[in-house]
């Protein structure tokens, strides 16, 4: 993201209108914004996004359609330099695998898929691989109700010593770095990761979390395009209940992650800017996450915005999240080998 803009204290004229109007919004759902927009579980860009501007999550999550009802006048675009940053992501992880479609046809095939993911970027650390890239994380955080995953861009790993490093990366336009105020997101999604990551290695992520947080129902049984994904001597584990456990106990194999790292790329010269370290401050996670979880509880009182941004003029060039499956599941799902 270019923070270019940053410095010209910009107010959108009608987000206070909109933040009341969720009230109204509300009378046709109730549910809090937990279950209305996110089906239960959120992702870990959903609170790095919150850190950074609490109303412009709002304006994404409610989607242009609905805000269009609610009268606003919004426009569906996406922003050059997000496209360019997909590319980037994408070419550095066909850099050391390969990414296949996998038709899929229902919620368990692609909950599947991705234990399958997780599952080979495990094997793929323990047997001497430096780097892996999109590896699936998730778990119930705080020890509450909350169930949250995301992808971690890339792990590297010693092969002496087998010690796991995190590492994000996020694409810039220019070649200034962002200020504090846009590397504080970056922060928090790097600790979650690692959090995240160390609680499936630690084995405190169990086969009902899964269950509750992905709505799966552990005896369906997955298509035959998913269980090719498997050597043939493990296509037996035919079901989440069998597949889950399995993937579980194999991750218990790493270790935790020691050094947690956020790589600055620019898009303009195409190299990288720095790497700049990031500590794990537990104490620091827990409080950030408490301060955001009410709002997707729905105990979070609108007068109250958890940040204030200054973006540039054409940030609300609104757009639209990725269609994740709240409502229906894709037609594929992504493997990476």
């Amino acid at each position: 993201m270019d923070d270019s803009g940053a410095a010209n204290a910009w107010d959108d004229e009608e987000g206070d209108d909109l933040i009341a109007k969720l009230h109204f919004d509300g009378l046709t759902d109730s549910r809090p914004p937990l279950q209305k927009y996110r089906n239960g579980r959120i992702y870990v860009s959903d609170l790095s996004s919150q850190v950074y501007c609490e109303q412009k999550l709002l304006y994404t999550l409610i989607g242009v359609p609905r805000l269009k009802e609610m009268g606003f006048d919004v426009e569906e675009a996406e922003r050059p330099q997000v496209a360019r940053g997909s590319h980037i992501h994408l070419a550095r992880q066909l850099e050391v695998q390969d990414v296949v479609a996998v038709d899929t046809k229902t919620r368990e095939d692609n909950i599947a898929v991705l234990f399958v993911n997780l599952l080979h970027a495990v094997r793929s650390l323990l047997s001497g691989a430096p780097i892996v890239r999109e590896v699936p994380v998730f778990g119930r955080v705080l020890d509450g109700d909350i169930f949250v995953n995301g992808v971690v861009d890339e792990i590297r790993c010693d092969g002496e010593t087998l010690q796991i490093d995190i590492v994000e990366l996020k694409t810039i336009a220019g070649t200034r770095l962002p200020n504090a105020s846009v590397r504080r997101p970056h922060r928090l999604q790097v600790m979650l990761y690692r959090h995240l990551l160390a609680s499936l290695i630690l084995g405190k992520v169990d086969v009902k979390d899964i269950e509750k947080g992905f709505h799966v129902n552990l005896d369906v049984q997955l298509s035959s395009p998913v269980l090719e994904l498997l050597p043939s001597k493990e296509r037996h584990m035919n079901s989440l209940g069998l597949l889950v456990p399995f993937v579980l106990t194999a991750i218990q194999a790493l270790p935790v992650p020691s050094q947690l790292t956020v790589e600055y790329f620019s898009q303009k010269t195409n190299a990288t800017l720095c790497f700049q370290g990031v500590e794990y401050d537990e104490s620091w996670l827990v409080d950030t996450l408490q301060q955001l979880f009410p709002f997707w509880t729905g105990s979070w009182l609108c007068e109250k915005k958890f940040g204030k941004c200054y973006p540039s003029n054409d940030v609300f060039l609104l757009v639209l999240p990725c269609q994740r499956g709240e409502q229906s599941w894709p037609e594929h799902a992504r493997a990476c080998f």
